[in-house]
């Protein structure tokens, strides 16, 4: 009997969450039973969900849960460091401007120093060529990359008009700029050019902003931003503004809602992200998810601060014709593989296939069953003072 209450109290409490955060106006895109998994992951932890159909940008799932009781829906209000997830940015960038090819490589001891402090990456063979430094998410080769692009005068005329050249491919992307989501309170998140930049360096170059290549820094997301860049990758090169709400006979799309949005980027340069993601869960960070079921191509994140590291995973299903595109962002939640990965690839199963394996719905049992602390205050690390 004890048991049996618990578990309609577990219900109950799901379906309380879900009617705080989703509209109740008119019918919605949201499928029910990908909502309530993530709702159910997401016990215990701090975080959000969001999965969008890349074709249509309807969203699929958006889940937020707090442990603050700040009623701050951390899916679309919360700008947080989107850590190693945004190296896929920086490749479509750099490998489109021709500031980097794919046999580049770049020396990585488990990391490097700058100014007698010590930048990690996690052991991996090295030097990596492009593709597989997506898949291994090498900090030291996006790092030295990025710093190489502002400061190449080849290319750019001045340290200012490489930086404002990155922001424009960066906001074509939906980053740094609302995207006009049709929910309230959805916030920009921080893309830096030049103008911003000059607010707080006096004098700076490419040194100073290196930490922006592994998506620390001065670089901020919200979820649905991070979901919506796995879902221009879906698309190789366009996305949907994102909606909650679902076209109904007297009540359609508004114009805004059907609209391509392109991004920039060469066809190359989306076809090399691609597979370096596909990398990421064959043999790279997030191999413990790959399955031969289809094929998912993924990018795990871990962004620092003083606490324990948020925990990040972006992906899209299959590689080809993809259906879902899904962002995991727990935070104090260690890294991304350890933790939003596994939760992410539990999504894309069940949207996939309809529902969780025997063995895959024990795995969602233990997930949910874990809990994460929360560090009270996220103090993100002063880079500047490195």
């Amino acid at each position: 009997m004890t048991k049996l209450l618990f578990f309609i109290l577990n219900i109950l409490t799901a379906a309380n969450v879900m009617a705080q955060q989703l509209p109740t106006d008119g019918p919605l895109t949201i499928d029910t039973a990908l909502q309530n998994l993530g709702s159910r992951l997401l016990q215990g932890k701090q975080g959000s969900i969001v999965a969008i159909e890349p074709k249509t940008g309807n969203i699929l799932a958006l889940v937020s849960r707090d442990k603050v009781d700040d009623g701050v829906n951390r899916a679309i209000s919360m700008e947080y460091s989107p850590g190693s997830t945004f190296k896929v940015a920086q490749t479509l960038e750099m490998v489109t401007e021709g500031t980097l090819t794919t046999d580049k490589t770049y020396p990585c001891h488990e990391g490097f120093y700058f100014n007698k402090v010590r930048i990690g990456c996690h052991p991996h063979k090295a030097p990596l060529a492009l593709v597989q430094a997506i898949g291994q998410s090498c900090n030291s080769y996006f790092c030295k990359a990025f710093q190489e692009m502002i400061d190449n005068r080849k290319a750019y005329p001045t340290q200012f008009r490489a930086l404002n050249r990155w922001a424009e491919y960066m906001r074509s992307f939906g980053l740094g700029r609302p995207l006009g989501v049709d929910l309230p309170n959805e916030a920009a998140g921080i893309v830096p050019d030049s103008a911003n930049i000059r607010l707080t360096h006096r004098r700076w170059n490419g040194t100073t902003l290196m930490w922006v290549g592994m998506g620390q820094g001065e670089i901020h997301t919200t979820p649905l931003q991070l979901c919506n860049l796995a879902a221009v990758i879906a698309n190789r090169g366009y996305y949907l503004t994102p909606h909650i709400h679902a076209a109904t006979p007297d009540r359609p799309l508004a114009q805004k809602f059907t609209e391509k949005h392109i991004a920039m980027g060469s066809p190359k340069a989306y076809d090399i992200v691609v597979k370096g993601m596909r990398a990421c869960v064959v043999n790279g960070t997030a191999a413990s998810i790959n399955t031969p079921g289809y094929a998912i191509c993924g990018k795990t994140g871990t962004a620092e601060n003083e606490g324990e590291d948020h925990s990040i995973f972006m992906a899209f299903a299959p590689m080809k014709e993809p259906r879902i595109a899904v962002a995991v962002y727990v935070e104090n939640g260690g890294f991304g593989a350890d933790l939003s990965a596994p939760l992410a690839s539990l999504l894309i199963e069940q949207y996939l296939t309809g529902k969780l394996s025997p063995r895959s719905e024990k795995h969602a049992h233990q997930w949910a069953s874990k809990t994460v602390k929360i560090t009270p205050v996220e103090v993100p690390i002063n880079f500047d003072d490195l």
